[in-house]
């Protein structure tokens, strides 16, 4: 292998590596998302069965 291949094979692993490190940083804001919204909805589901229990 030359100089070159080593360099080209260096380059694709690197941009291979940056690209999977975008997409896990991507769908983890994605389930972050998810997660507030199941955590807004579970204590909106609280406070409306504490509004029921005093009622």
């Amino acid at each position: 292998m030359s100089d070159h291949d080593i360099q080209l094979l260096a380059i694709g692993i690197a941009a291979g590596m940056d690209l999977m490190l975008l997409i896990q940083i991507g769908f983890g804001l994605l389930d972050d998302r998810r997660d507030r919204r199941a955590i807004r909805a579970a204590e909106a589901e609280l406070e409306a069965g504490r509004e029921r229990a005093e009622a």
